[in-house]
């Protein structure tokens, strides 16, 4: 059985998992090595627990796994627009549609929530998300500076009218 649904408390651990093995996989040669081999999903899952209450994030599940996440909301530049702020596919299940559809049911959930347009940021370097953004209908919009342990990467965003 298939479900796109909000994550509980109990999925938290697979959550913490599927995001510290995309990282490791998707900005191997992007992002500092020796960032990327210290990532614990152990910490991350502490850093989704707090956050538990205060958001909400959804999951894609098939025959009971989680195979997707995304968190979503308001723009955290201040915006009045939606944003996707995370989306991760477990790795051998990307290229099945699952991240497509997640971001159309976030697309629906933020429309429902009186947004007319969501971006998305990416890394700049990250041609494998950008691609994919551009295929959903992203439209390069703005680029910026992120910080991710102690080096400075450029990303650049995605607008989508809702």
């Amino acid at each position: 059985m298939i479900m796109i649904r909000y994550y509980e408390k109990e999925d938290i651990e697979q959550i913490a998992k599927i995001i510290d093995e995309d990282w490791k996989i998707a900005y191997k040669g992007i992002v500092d090595i020796d960032y990327l081999k210290n990532l614990n999903y152990k910490d991350r899952e502490k850093r989704i627990k707090e956050k538990y209450k205060k958001e909400k994030s959804i999951v894609y599940i098939e025959d009971n796994i989680i195979k997707g996440y995304c968190r979503f909301g308001k723009n955290k530049d201040g915006e009045n627009i939606g944003e996707i702020i995370a989306l991760y596919v477990k790795n051998e299940f990307r290229r099945c549609g699952i991240g497509e559809k997640l971001v159309e049911k976030a697309k629906e959930i933020l429309k429902e929530r009186g947004y007319k347009d969501m971006i998305i940021w990416c890394l700049k370097e990250n041609r494998t998300g950008r691609n994919f953004y551009e295929k959903q209908g992203g439209v390069l919009n703005k680029e910026r500076k992120f910080k991710i342990g102690d080096k400075d990467y450029d990303e650049v965003s995605y607008k989508y009218k809702l």
